[in-house]
């Protein structure tokens, strides 16, 4: 993860202690979509939040987004896809000449944000979708550039304002925590001397929430602990980031609610694969919001939609799954939104 480092696009090798922290072959998608996170969010204000989060499944999935945007595993391409079936809709996007896609992300009804990567420098730019959900057009976002690896572990997120995009990029095994601005380019940077893995990037306000596990190399591997950095303040020390919650052995993701009262985590065991709710206040477990059974890989992300009401999540067991819905491939992905 040097200067030698392959970009992610093209499927970097990954050594030493990163060989326990992330899947081989690079994380493949699951998504699967949940109504009702707002509401949970509040779940211990509003006394009918139980009666929306229990809406039945046919309900859910009239609301819920029918399409996501994936980025191909080689990086040479974005492909909108019908969540049902799989199959894909309108034209494949091209990468810009010389680059590779990395990461995407809902800024929008119909918009995304796109990071793509190239000589030690991650640029963005901006898709767009018709009404139909087929591609429209993609632009390019002029002033926003993060230097730095953008490596398979890489995470982005972009805040609901549609302006600040976080990005973590590395140094060796070191990550940095980067947010740029795409109207005025002004770029903030938190990094940290210890090996670590910086993972679930969620905002809630001017608050950057993550995942952070310590890379302790022959060593068991630590729990991963949610933090929280104000973005508003200086760059700095990650050390400046504050802890959250501790989340269980099995979490592979999480995500904070746009109030940050709220944390969603991923858990994997035993084959089952399950969304647990968190409280911050009293940092305990609250309702559990979905549970598949026969998945044996741990999640690796998970995103919402533009609304905020509806999640999306993906691992590594190369299955693309739906609540409700039989499970689709998504072993030709590297990550996805919707």
């Amino acid at each position: 993860m040097d200067g030698k480092h392959k970009q992610a696009g093209a499927g970097p090798r990954v050594r030493g202690v990163w060989r326990s922290m992330v899947p081989v072959g690079v994380a493949t998608m699951i998504a699967f979509g949940i109504a009702g996170f707002v509401d949970l969010v509040h779940a211990h204000q509003n006394a009918d939040d139980g009666e929306r989060a229990a809406k039945p499944a046919a309900e859910r999935q009239s609301t819920e987004p029918r399409r996501f945007v994936g980025v191909q595993r080689d990086g040479t391409a974005l492909v909108v896809r019908d969540l049902r079936t799989g199959g894909t809709v309108g034209v494949p996007v091209a990468a810009p000449p010389g680059r590779r896609f990395q990461r995407i992300a809902s800024s929008g009804e119909g918009e995304y944000v796109v990071a793509s990567y190239a000589s030690r420098r991650i640029t963005f730019q901006r898709l767009a979708l018709d009404k139909e959900g087929r591609p429209e057009g993609l632009a390019d976002i002029p002033r926003a550039v993060v230097p730095g690896v953008s490596a398979a572990w890489s995470e982005m997120a972009v805040h609901p304002d549609g302006d600040r995009i976080a990005y973590v990029t590395y140094q060796g095994m070191t990550p940095q925590v980067q947010v740029v601005s795409a109207k005025t380019g002004q770029r903030k940077m938190w990094r940290t001397s210890s090996p670590a893995r910086v993972a679930s990037l969620s905002w809630a306000g001017d608050t950057l929430n993550f995942l952070y596990t310590p890379a302790r190399p022959g060593a068991t591997k630590a729990a991963a602990q949610m933090r929280a950095l104000n973005t508003a303040g200086r760059s700095g020390d990650l050390r400046a980031s504050t802890p959250v919650l501790k989340l269980p052995s099995g979490t592979g993701a999480a995500l904070s609610s746009r109030d940050g009262r709220t944390v969603v985590a991923g858990l994997t065991a035993r084959g089952q694969l399950s969304l647990q709710t968190y409280t911050v206040q009293n940092r305990q477990p609250g309702k559990v919001l979905w549970k598949q059974s026969g998945a044996t890989s741990r999640l690796v992300r998970i995103v919402r939609d533009h609304t905020g009401k509806h999640l999306l999540a993906f691992g590594a067991d190369g299955r693309l799954y739906a609540d409700g819905a039989p499970p689709l491939r998504g072993a030709d992905l590297i990550d996805v939104a919707w």
